[in-house]
């Protein structure tokens, strides 16, 4: 039987020419080409199947081991990724003559704070602690465009593949969040089977070289946040991957407003959570489309994994994550509460009545934690508010342009290490004080003005998909900026990243056609 050469697809034939290489160059040399020939298999890969490596990217963001690049330096491997993605998106757009970038208020406001930033580095005494801080920005930043040029694209096709875009990434986020969630519950579990110790010694020598890398990791267990004392017992947090349980909540945060969102809006049943769309006009083919249904995860998987980080977030004991808790979950089911079925109503009375009086009668740890919050005796409050106070007086001598990007130590103490914890403990204050008034401002009005027009969705769009959608996003920005009160996370690239996609999931539905039907 002949082939037919003209059916068979390029891509594919450089594939097939690629594997017939592969195996000669591996029977004549060593292994070691291996790896060149599986990088460019992969580059092939990513332009055939973007979107698919994109969702990949996604996932692996919570996961991403650590490059020891040199002695100092570790690179989160996400941060690569980000990098060889966004250049594997310019060259595809310019080859299909395709490049869109959508310069809408929210693209130019994270702009212009990389721009303030860069500025900065002007004002920096040590500019390599600088450029190391602007690079964390540089190599996650560019996500945001990535992932907001591919809807584009998808909504001049269809907006049912807009729709099922945005539903794999929410499906990726939440099944990533419920395995950490998962890791978390488990490590504060085996300390009551197996004692703390044997988890520090495990987590210390193979975990933390593994993801946080060897000089990071070690600065880590030199200075770890794992162990909490709660009534005179020490007891082991939950932090999962993540270096510190106040990362892990961040993480944390950022997820469950969404995945309560969409349990609360899903039919109270087993089977397929759907966000119902209604049909809506194709003003460009002048034809109407109905909308299928939007399956984001089975409802019973989807309650299972809130329910899982809801815990674990309850183990990380951080009580700027409680507070963020607080007002994030507040907010999606006051926004939604008229919404919500009168079974979920009842669902959720029993499980704050049961939580309370739990809190109350049977386990001290947490309600005395949270409570703990309020003492400004307590110790670790004590130094916070002494961290408020030297970032603020840091604000206020250099109100305008700041001390420089990374140089907030510095001001502290002149002989510090670059990698010792030493920062504000408030966002807030951190970006004032080494980035000045005007990053701060266009902090605040990218957060502010992104819930706000996610609100005037929520409420004037007539398609549930985005009004659900919409409602989670608002209850993850709530959370995070809550809790950035009391930490600085957005130099943590896993955090920054999912941060990222947030504000690109915003973008999605504020920009797309349904969000105004």
């Amino acid at each position: 039987m002949l082939l037919d050469f003209k059916k068979i697809k390029l891509e594919y034939l450089a594939v097939i020419l690629m594997a017939v290489f592969s195996g000669f160059a591996i029977s004549f040399y060593n292994l070691s080409i291996l790896f060149l020939l599986v990088s460019i298999l992969f580059t092939i890969i990513s332009f055939k199947y973007f979107k698919q490596v994109l969702i990949i990217l996604i996932f692996y963001l919570p996961f991403q081991i650590a490059l020891n690049i040199t002695s100092g330096i570790d690179l989160a491997s996400g941060r690569a990724f980000i990098l060889y993605l966004f250049i594997v998106w310019i060259i595809k757009s310019l080859a299909e003559k395709r490049f869109i970038i959508k310069f809408n208020l929210q693209a130019i406001l994270i702009l212009a704070f990389l721009f303030i930033a860069i500025f900065s580095m002007t004002q920096a005494w040590d500019s390599e602690r600088a450029i190391r801080k602007i690079l964390v920005f540089l190599s996650v930043f560019p996500l945001y465009f990535i992932i907001t040029s591919v809807e584009t694209r998808q909504c001049l096709v269809s907006t049912v593949a807009n729709k099922k875009y945005i539903s794999k990434i929410l499906s990726t986020l939440i099944l990533s969040g419920f395995i950490l969630s998962l890791i978390g519950v488990i490590q504060f579990a085996l300390q009551f089977l197996i004692g703390i110790d044997p988890i520090i010694i495990f987590w210390s020598k193979y975990i933390a070289p593994l993801f946080y890398g060897n000089t990071f990791g070690a600065e880590v267990i030199s200075n770890p946040s794992w162990l909490v004392n709660i009534g005179g017992a020490t007891v082991l947090r939950a932090f999962s991957l993540f270096p510190d349980p106040h990362m892990f909540s961040f993480y944390l945060g950022l997820l469950i407003p969404i995945a309560l969102a969409c349990w609360l809006h899903s039919p109270y049943r087993s089977g397929a959570v759907e966000l119902k769309c209604v049909a809506l006009a194709n003003r460009l083919h002048s034809s109407v489309e109905t909308m299928e249904p939007t399956k984001i995860f089975n409802s019973n998987f989807l309650y299972l994994a809130l329910i899982t980080m809801l815990f674990a977030e309850l183990l990380t004991f951080s009580r700027g994550g409680y507070l963020g808790m607080i007002f994030g979950v507040g907010t999606v089911v006051i926004l939604l509460w008229r919404q919500i079925a009168f079974k979920k109503k009842i669902i959720l009375g029993l499980i704050s009545a049961t939580a309370i009086i739990f809190l109350l009668t049977t386990s001290q740890s947490i309600l005395s934690r949270f409570l703990s919050s309020f003492n400004f005796n307590e110790g670790s409050n004590t130094e916070r508010l002494k961290n408020w106070n030297q970032g603020s007086e840091m604000f206020a001598d250099n109100f305008f342009f700041g001390v420089g990007i990374g140089n907030y130590s510095l001001e502290i103490n002149p002989t510090i290490e670059y990698r010792s914890p030493v920062y504000a403990h408030n966002l807030y204050l951190d970006i004032g004080a080494e980035m000045g008034i005007f990053a701060l401002i266009v902090w605040i009005l990218l957060i502010i003005i992104t819930i706000f027009q996610l609100y005037k969705t929520s409420k004037n769009s007539d398609n549930e998909f985005s009004k659900v959608i919409s409602v989670g996003l608002i209850g993850s920005l709530v959370w995070f900026s809550v809790h950035s009160i009391f930490d600085t996370p957005i130099y943590s690239p896993t955090i920054l990243g999912i941060f990222v996609i947030i504000l690109s999931l915003s973008s999605i539905i504020l920009n797309s056609k349904y969000a105004k039907s």
